[in-house]
């Protein structure tokens, strides 16, 4: 008996911990995460910026606008949340990701490629409670409110003013999640996998120096892919599955962008069409003054990998920017003829 009552209390010894029965929640805060391990693992594609290195840079208002524009809601609210907070970009921030999601498209719903939600990760000091004030007195003034709740151990804000809405959490004291997209939003708070865990992500980041001062890697968009097939008129056989960018805009403009294919053969022949496109477009840009522009874009197939770079100066771009402006300006009238003397003009 006594040797049935020790093997008895061993075996409720043991269910007692890990071994038998539902393991216990954990206790603690959750892990203070940032950059990269805040961004779920299914996203599409990453932009990541360095804005003390991109402060001083010529080309920054339209850096942004670009890094922003797939989300008009995320864009509007952060340019306000930025004015009215007084925050100082050159200060206060140091780095910002932007994650594209994958499209959560249905039947009849409209949606596509490319239109995911979008979730921005912003690295500096701006303090937990001085923002969640500014917030309640920003969209205060307007009849909005700002609510929080419990998700994954954070507290997860809605700042709500009329129809406009935008989610936000701090997932460690430095690091900023803002997104109009609750779900999305949610499942960067969770415990699931996260970027780094993406394997085709992780071979894409090889191709860039994310610590340069704008850096972008992501699946191609369907669209561009299979377009630039039916551009090419069969030249080539498939587009890039992805790509990857670096680009250096404190003195000009040094842009990298690398095409990621699928095989060997397809980098080749993507190299060689381009290369023969870019001889045509050298000639033509001669009409415009660009040819020497034009003529700095280098192109290499590596495996299968096409990279394309070039480096641009100041006056390059202002040359480049003159251009495009020119041709985006409408017409100008013209002066009436002046009558030609002895023409008999009063």
């Amino acid at each position: 008996m006594a040797v049935q009552r020790g093997a008895l209390c061993l075996i409720l010894a043991l269910c007692a911990g890990p071994a038998c029965g539902k393991k216990g929640a954990p206790s603690g805060p959750p892990p203070e995460l940032t950059g990269l391990a805040v961004v779920p693992a299914s996203v599409e594609v990453v932009v990541g910026a360095d804005i003390a290195k991109l402060t001083d840079s010529p080309v920054i208002d339209r850096a942004v606008d670009q890094l922003l524009m797939r989300d008009a809601v995320l864009s509007e609210r952060w340019d306000r949340l930025r004015d009215e907070c007084k925050i100082d970009l050159g200060k206060q921030i140091k780095r910002v990701l932007l994650a594209l999601g994958p499209s959560r498209s249905a039947p009849g719903s409209g949606s596509g490629p490319g239109t995911g939600p979008v979730l921005m990760v912003v690295v500096g000091s701006l303090p937990e409670t001085e923002l969640q004030q500014c917030v309640t007195k920003l969209v205060g003034a307007g009849g909005g409110s700002v609510t929080g709740k419990p998700v994954a151990g954070r507290t997860l804000y809605l700042a709500k003013d009329g129809n406009r809405t935008m989610y936000f959490a701090y997932t460690r004291p430095d690091t900023l999640v803002l997104s109009a997209d609750e779900a999305y939003l949610t499942e960067a708070l969770g415990p699931g996998k996260k970027a780094p865990d993406n394997p085709d992500l992780t071979a894409w980041r090889k191709l860039v120096n994310q610590s340069g001062p704008l850096w972008a890697v992501g699946r191609t968009d369907p669209r561009i892919r299979d377009g630039l097939v039916q551009l090419t008129s069969g030249k080539i056989s498939a587009g890039p599955i992805a790509f990857a960018l670096n680009a250096d805009l404190a003195d000009g403009a040094k842009l990298q962008l690398s095409a990621v294919m699928n095989q060997p053969d397809q980098a080749k022949a993507l190299e060689s069409y381009v290369k023969g496109e870019l001889a045509l477009l050298t000639a033509a840009a001669q009409l415009r003054s660009l040819g020497s522009v034009v003529g700095k874009v280098a192109v290499a197939a590596d495996g299968n990998v096409v990279q394309f770079r070039a480096a641009l100066t100041v006056d390059d771009l202002n040359h480049l920017l003159s251009a495009l402006d020119g041709e985006s300006s409408p017409p100008q009238n013209r002066a009436p003829p002046q009558p030609s003397p002895g023409s008999g003009a009063q």
